[in-house]
């Protein structure tokens, strides 16, 4: 409620109330007076009669000030104007329920315990619709992260609408309040109605950027009602970033949170690295302000999204924030190359080498796969704390590398052997006999001169190495032709060697041996163009890939990292892809699009996204949050207040009270003429005491 004065100069009259005062003051008195014999006695009596005067004449004095007061009250014409704050829904063709199911609800209510604003904004749309008239008709609309609109069109049906309304999830998206009331508004179609509004008011760019929408739905013929929700105390603690940086042992996380309750708090936090590591520390933030704390990496991490999880009980919908952890210690392959050749090109381990690191790779890489080319006097640089597979590639003599790849293996680490001509059966049976799956026999010709060579077998995608492909480009395997191969002794498949990959002929191509806690690949075929054509092939690089990735290596096509926002729309590209391109989320599969190179989902939660192609690693990591806006739960500009801006004389009540002031003006001026006329009759008696005792003091006197 407020007070106004439509006429606010007319209040300079009121300097009139002057005027009473300056005329009451105003009093002829003779210059000089003499004392002389009864009249000291008099004197006496006048000044008694004076005081008892003055004392009234105060009273007729504050009436004329009064009177000038009112009257220059009244032609400034005042009015009370007081907000309209109890709608009567029964007189309203249609009313359309807007309900903020956007992140910031879950905050926990007003004076209800544990019950969340949703909560409450639920049970009081669900009364609200059950309570209309009959024959009123009713909408419902959510904004939450997207408005959805839930009643096709307006209906009479309020038991089915107030079950939708308490049917109502908790989302984690932006309140998107504009496109609700956009989606009320064409449902009343412009024929008028009331749009009521159950939210918590959150934050700084909701509520006033629905100003457009509400001055369309004023013009329209529609009025708003606002039914604000408010928690019983501000009280939320949320992460505004977490970044990874180099620092002792594997680098550090620093994580930085904001208070935007009224009290400071302590509160913990855990860090949950890629592949289930977590690491528990505390934050001390300040109320109204932010605070940062770093926690140590280990030495060796995965690669790809981590979430940082807040233990706040007072809004658990911001609680986790997704962020992008690189390949700490990046996972590095020792590659042995048994036949350098005379240029790279001609190099036994080229198609290797970059389908291990498709874009290069560097010393100061931190994430996918760094290979380590070397010659086999390299093979001291082993080391089972840095590496995770090695690769023997066409090694003449493996004798030297024997004992430390024994132990390397059997500490957790993979060997993949891979033969050609440089290999030859006795010196590998003898020095890698704990180690080959099958001892070897001989190189053999599988084909004469000019034919295509024997095809590879499609494999079996119930190993791991194959289950990417488990959804399309299996048939790609069969294009793989060899014309020279390793035969082995023959063996038994078991649990501790198995055959993974052979040609259509049976022959096997890649064995399996389980050793320690390690495993040893034998390949009885080359990586390079000398006995078939398997690097040139579409499935070469995704396999090789997924074999890193499957020995304990990040394989370099996880490389592409991207960013997210619940309830929005992310769009990447995915050039030079091939299979299937499909989206995993933190509840599993996420509907996608895919045309061309780009690819377009949208997350409804906070959490690690994987994009995964037929055939490869992982081909992209999505760190998706949600909007930080909805974490800032601190009352912006009150939806009432936005549309008095735009309609004020819709939500606004007056009462105009210069007539009241008028009747006071003519009530007091007469209450100061009948109090001045009695005043002047009492003065007159006084007077006429006075003569009186003068007359009968001078009777004596004369005689």
């Amino acid at each position: 409620m407020s007070f106004s004065f439509l006429l606010p100069l007319g209040l300079v009259l009121s300097v009139l109330v002057l005027g009473p005062i300056l005329a009451h003051m105003v009093r002829r008195k003779p210059k000089r007076t003499r004392q002389f014999g009864a009249m000291l006695l008099l004197q006496r009596l006048q000044q008694k009669i004076k005081r008892r005067r003055r004392i009234r004449d105060w009273l007729l004095l504050l009436l004329r000030m009064l009177v000038v007061l009112m009257a220059t009250i009244a032609i400034a014409q005042p009015r009370i104007e007081w907000v309209e704050s109890d709608p009567d829904y029964g007189t309203a063709r249609a009313v359309v329920v807007v309900v903020d199911t956007s992140m910031s609800m879950d905050q926990r209510a007003a004076n209800t315990g544990e019950q969340t604003l949703l909560s409450q904004a639920r049970e009081r749309a669900a009364s609200l619709i059950r309570d209309l008239p009959p024959g009123t008709l009713v909408g419902l609309v959510s904004v939450g992260g997207q408005a959805e609109l839930l009643t096709p069109e307006l209906t009479d049906d309020h038991a089915w609408v107030a079950t939708q309304a308490e049917a109502l999830q908790q989302g984690q998206g932006s309140t998107e309040l504009v496109a609700g009331i956009r989606q009320a508004r064409r449902l009343l179609d412009g024929e008028g109605g009331m749009v009521v509004v159950m939210t918590d008011e959150a934050g700084p760019v909701a509520v006033p950027g629905a100003r457009e929408e509400i001055a369309l739905l004023l013009q329209q013929g529609g009025t708003l009602q606002p039914e604000p929700i408010h928690p019983e105390t501000l009280a939320n603690l949320a992460v505004l970033s977490a970044q990874y940086g180099d620092g002792l042992e594997g680098g550090t996380v620093r994580v930085e949170v904001v208070n935007y309750g009224e009290a400071d708090t302590e509160l913990p936090f855990t860090v949950e690295l890629p592949g289930g590591p977590e690491i528990t520390a505390f934050v001390d933030v300040p109320a109204g302000e932010s605070a940062s704390e770093s926690v140590t990496v280990p030495r060796v991490a995965e690669g790809g999204v981590g979430i940082v999880r807040l233990m706040d009980p007072s809004l658990k919908a911001d609680n986790g924030f997704a962020f992008h952890l690189p390949q700490v210690g990046a996972s590095r392959v020792l590659v042995v190359d048994g036949d350098p050749g005379p240029n790279p090109v001609l190099s036994e381990v080229y198609f290797l080498e970059r389908a291990l690191a498709p874009w290069g790779g560097s010393e100061v890489m931190t994430g996918g796969v760094l290979p380590d080319v070397t010659s086999m006097a390299g093979i001291r640089d082993l080391d089972p704390a840095v590496h995770q597979v090695v690769f023997l590639a066409n090694v003449s003599d493996p004798a030297p590398a024997a004992a430390p790849l024994l132990d390397f293996v059997q500490q957790g680490g993979s060997v993949v052997i891979s033969v050609g001509n440089n290999v030859t059966a006795e010196r590998y049976n003898g020095a890698l006999a704990k180690m080959l799956p099958s001892p070897l026999r001989k190189a053999v010709a599988l084909t004469n001169p000019g034919e295509p060579g024997v095809a590879t077998a499609i494999p079996n995608t119930e190993f791991g190495f194959f289950a990417p492909f488990s959804r399309g480009g299996r048939g790609s395997f069969g294009n793989i032709r060899w014309k020279n191969l390793f035969t082995l002794e023959p063996f038994v498949d078991g649990p501790e060697v198995r055959t993974i990959m052979s040609l259509e002929n049976g022959m096997p191509l890649l064995v399996e041996r389980k050793l320690g806690q390690g495993s040893v690949l034998l390949f009885t075929g080359t990586l390079d163009m000398a006995w078939g054509n398997f690097p040139l092939q579409a499935v070469f690089m995704p396999l090789i890939q997924r074999l890193v990735t499957e020995l304990g290596a990040q394989a370099g096509g996880a490389a592409l990292r991207e960013q997210g926002q619940v309830d929005q729309l992310v769009t990447m590209s995915i050039p030079n892809s091939m299979g299937d391109i499909r989206v995993q989320g933190p509840d599993g599969p996420v509907a996608s699009n895919f045309s061309g190179n780009e690819l377009s989902f949208t997350p409804g939660r906070v959490g690690a996204y994987e994009v995964q192609v037929d055939g490869a690693p992982p081909l992209a990591w999505v760190a998706v949050n949600a909007d930080p806006l909805e974490s800032d739960i601190r009352t912006g500009t009150p939806l009432l207040q936005e549309a008095m801006d735009v309609d004020r004389d819709r939500f606004i009540r007056r009462l105009d009270l210069g007539f009241y002031f008028w009747w006071s003006v003519l009530v007091l001026a007469l209450l100061q003429a009948g109090l001045s006329l009695f005043m002047a009759l009492r003065n007159r008696m006084h007077e006429k005491n006075i003569s009186e005792i003068q007359t009968a003091q001078d009777v004596p006197n004369a005689s």
